[in-house]
């Protein structure tokens, strides 16, 4: 689905609440930025989760496929996902290469990845400068 406009390609709204725990602990740690891996097939993603002044955000890349994107969450964990239209079209070819591109492939690779998330820090993690 398209926004209408924008040349964005908005996904339906979610609430990514399994990073609850984890940011939870950024806070009290007083750690910015955490890191981790979230493989799917092949396909290894880098991804952050931020604390900014407007809440969380999700930042999301493949050096495979050279795709990036961000997702700003609420205070609530609620995300209104919204990928330029190359972007999306890669992502659902690196998910489901078979099949045309689809919202619900991106929905379910968030999802997935929350489930993927670390709940706790690692004392390997280090904050971000």
């Amino acid at each position: 689905m398209f926004a209408a406009g924008s040349g964005a390609v908005t996904l339906p709204s979610m609430v990514l609440g399994g990073l609850r725990p984890l940011y939870r602990q950024m806070a009290r740690a007083n750690v910015r930025t955490v890191g981790f891996v979230h493989t799917v097939g092949a396909n290894r993603f880098e991804v952050r989760l931020t604390a900014t002044v407007g809440g969380p955000t999700l930042d999301i890349r493949s050096r495979d496929r050279t795709i990036a994107f961000t997702v700003p969450l609420t205070a609530q964990f609620r995300a209104q996902p919204e990928l330029d239209p190359g972007s999306y079209r890669t992502l659902c070819a690196m998910l489901t290469p078979d099949a045309a591109p689809a919202a619900g492939t991106v929905v379910r690779f968030l999802q997935g990845l929350v489930a993927q998330a670390p709940a706790v820090l690692s004392r390997t993690d280090t904050p971000a400068a």
